[in-house]
């Protein structure tokens, strides 16, 4: 199992591409950021302090991925998670293909649906019931500008009429989709297209039992789930006991770094990484 790491990407934490390289310094498979394109003050009352802070400060997950693949050569460049349905189609779809050439097909594009209050303030296109519809849309127009030439598509919530959009990714057809739903009828419809799950731990609870439910829900959509990414985003200080059940479990990646002591503090960041970093030989 690999380990990698995910970083609340703020100006105040360690850059991206100073991070990137001590994390290939140590073994880490991968850095992860995630996004908040904007976050209404309406809907931080009751959040915890710390928490608000941190979401209106991150940097855009896309380009500070783009500095740590400058700055590393194997490292793989996750989201956990984007939020596709707060951006616009057409400079998404050359965003995440540019990242993947530039860094030589090492990106891994998480993607959810984000929370109500976000959504509804940066779309007035997407109502909150319609959201997993609208993702499954976006994710079938994206690919239509990612493998063809010529690119159509004409859907409920996404239309147009052949356009080019280049580059295309480095992968092919393009980069892995992870998807971070949890729930069984939002699983239903990310296992359309989704080529991996990115859940979290404090989330599942019972975590045995989550993935077993979410393997029997790929069988019923006619998927392999060994053929699927699992990736479990582990919270708090990890041991070495927890990662190797989740190992065992199927769990091809584990991703530290959510909710650990001291995550405001740049400072405790490399501390943190030496502590993981002597588990990963024998979590390989």
């Amino acid at each position: 199992m690999d380990l990698g790491y995910v970083s609340l990407n703020t100006p105040d934490d360690i850059a991206p591409d100073v991070l990137g390289a001590e994390l290939e310094a140590r073994g880490f498979e991968s850095l992860w950021v995630g996004e908040h394109p904007q976050v209404p003050v309406a809907s931080s009352t009751g959040l915890p302090r710390r928490l608000v802070a941190a979401q209106k400060q991150m940097w855009d997950p896309l380009l500070a991925l783009t500095l740590a693949a400058g700055a590393t050569e194997k490292l793989r460049l996750g989201t956990a998670v984007a939020l596709p349905l707060e951006r616009e189609l057409f400079t998404l779809a050359k965003q995440v293909a540019t990242l993947d050439r530039i860094s030589r097909g090492r990106l891994l594009f998480g993607v959810g649906v984000g929370v109500r209050a976000e959504l509804e303030a940066a779309t007035r296109a997407v109502a909150w019931p319609q959201r997993y519809r609208a993702l499954d849309d976006m994710v079938a127009a994206l690919d239509a500008l990612w493998t063809q030439d010529e690119s159509t598509h004409h859907g409920e919530f996404f239309d147009f009429e052949p356009v080019w959009s280049y580059p295309k990714p480095h992968q092919r057809p393009r980069p892995p989709l992870l998807t971070a739903a949890t729930g069984p009828k939002a699983l239903r419809s990310c296992l359309r297209w989704a080529d991996g799950w990115l859940p979290g731990d404090a989330a599942l609870g019972d975590v045995p039992g989550a993935l077993a439910r979410f393997r029997d829900l790929a069988h019923d959509a006619g998927r392999d789930p060994a053929t699927l990414d699992l990736t479990i985003m582990v919270w708090g200080e990890p041991t070495p006991e927890a990662l190797a059940g989740y190992r065992e479990l199927g769990f091809n990646r584990a991703v530290l770094g959510g909710g650990r002591r001291d995550s405001t503090d740049p400072t405790a960041t490399l501390p943190f990484l030496d502590r993981c970093a002597a588990m990963i030989e024998q979590l390989g």
